[in-house]
């Protein structure tokens, strides 16, 4: 098969492909068998009419049009191939410009997108680690008596906050309306379930006591039917019961399944897991803002093809989600005032916006030199499995690898960034503090050791395990 090659705009090329005539055979002879296969020839059983008898019966022509559908994705496909132009996933657009005596075909190509980064290594930033507070840890704590805590029957009467097992019936104009038969029912100040105020209503009632009242229903109540009209309601109290927060000792803490004995240690455990969510919040902010200042600074070379596809995915999301709630796609376009242009020029926009994030991320991983070892990538899908969103995934293939990898270089190549342009205030403060004691002869202080370095850990590494698992 011939082909020549030229170079379009916009990081496209374009292929003019001619078919040799052994290749255009075999896809006559293919739409032949199908054609005869679905038309009926007076004197011939479906698919037993030879061929000259079928291109006689629907022309030349109609044989032609069918092979097409076989012959140009396979001769577009090898001319890719041969032509050695790196794959984008993106199919290319076909134009048959001749189809006798030879069958010529232009293929334009998207080209892998190319991003020029501007000097990153003059960017600063100064965002500080957020300090672990002792309010913090309390809450915590509290968040825990709260997960273990008990409710005990009492005979005193009900206050906001307690826990009621009542029978209820609600009408409204005789008809019935948010009745309970022997449900539990926390009585919390503000509730809005059943209605506004009805919380409040069993304030003071003992067990086995009843109470009848009224509560008007607010106007903008979910269920028009009832809105803006009065509720009678009959109840009764089967018991109360008072909330019981464990009290805080070494035995709730070693009762919590976890490695530690002492309330200290869950302390500390606490302590460390709050350090470690506001070191992995500051990373996530400072990348965010990384990547933000590399697409600005950048100059892009991307195909419009690229584009479009990307976009098609996109939709294709938003369509899948939407899906997920039973919404009908036009109904939704319609609720929120906008035509299918509109949300197509979006996707496009945002499809545009997601390649150069992740282009830029590439260009820098490439500019940096990152690298990650086989045993960074084991280590990762180790962490991956132990997730239960992995955790029936097979990983322990090259495609799963390779997408590890990818992901843990654009960290990697990420956290380079980092090191250089991450100048925090407290540092600079800290820095300059030091400047001034050494101007100062008489206060000469003992330097402590510098604290070691940890190694680079899986955790460190690790990656959105939804981009490696959409790579397989």
């Amino acid at each position: 098969m011939k082909f020549t090659r030229d170079e379009g705009e916009d990081r496209q090329a374009i292929l003019h492909i001619e078919v040799e005539e052994d290749r255009v055979e075999k896809h006559l002879q293919r739409a032949h068998q199908k054609v005869a296969a679905r038309i009926n020839i007076p004197g011939f059983r479906k698919g037993k009419a030879p061929r000259n008898i079928v291109e006689q019966f629907v022309g030349r022509d109609y044989l032609l049009e069918e092979a097409m559908e076989t012959l140009v994705p396979e001769a577009v496909g090898v001319a890719v191939e041969e032509s050695d132009i790196p794959s984008t996933h993106t199919p290319p657009r076909v134009e048959v410009t001749e189809r006798d005596p030879i069958v010529k075909i232009d293929a334009t190509v998207a080209l892998p997108p190319v991003a020029t980064l501007g000097d990153y290594k003059k960017l600063k930033f100064d965002d500080e680690l957020e300090v672990v507070t002792d309010e913090q840890i309390e809450e915590q704590i509290a968040q825990i008596q709260e997960s273990q805590a008990t409710w005990d029957p009492v005979k005193r009467a009900a206050k906001l906050g307690d826990l009621l097992v009542i029978t209820s019936k609600g009408l409204v104009e005789g008809k019935e309306f948010a009745n309970v038969e022997g449900g539990e029912f926390l009585a919390e100040a503000g509730s809005m379930n059943p209605v506004p105020g009805f919380a409040e209503q069993l304030k003071g009632m003992k067990e086995g006591g009843s109470k009848e009242f009224d509560i008007e229903i607010p106007a903008d109540y979910p269920n028009e039917e009832f809105a803006g009209k009065t509720a009678n309601f009959n109840v009764e109290v089967a018991e109360v019961k008072k909330k019981e927060l464990p009290k805080l000792t070494d035995a709730l803490a070693a009762s919590l399944g976890e490695d530690f004995k002492t309330v200290a240690e869950l302390r500390t455990r606490i302590s460390d897991n709050l350090e470690a969510q506001a070191k992995d919040g500051l990373r996530r902010s400072l990348e965010e803002k990384i990547v933000d200042a590399l697409v600005e600074g950048a100059e892009f070379e991307v195909s419009p093809m690229m584009i479009e596809h990307e976009a098609e995915h996109v939709l294709e999301d938003q369509q899948r989600q939407l899906a997920q709630y039973n919404i009908d796609f036009q109904q939704y376009m319609q609720g929120i005032g906008k035509t299918t242009e509109d949300i197509v020029a979006e996707a496009k926009d945002s499809a545009e916006l997601r390649l150069k994030r992740m282009l830029v991320i590439d260009t820098l991983a490439e500019d940096t030199g990152a690298s990650v070892s086989d045993e960074e990538v084991a280590a990762e899908i180790a962490l991956m499995q132990e997730t239960p969103q992995y955790a029936n995934e097979n990983l322990d293939t090259d495609e799963a690898r390779d997408a590890v990898q990818r992901i843990l270089r654009r960290r990697t190549a990420i956290d380079s960034v980092i090191d250089v342009t991450h100048k925090p205030k407290a540092a600079k403060a800290k820095a300059k503090k030091s400047t001034t004691a050494k101007k100062k002869p008489a206060a000469k202080a003992k330097a402590k050791p510098a604290a070691k370095k940890k190694p680079a850990s899986s955790a460190k590494a690790k990656s959105s395990s939804k981009d490696a698992k959409s790579k397989k």
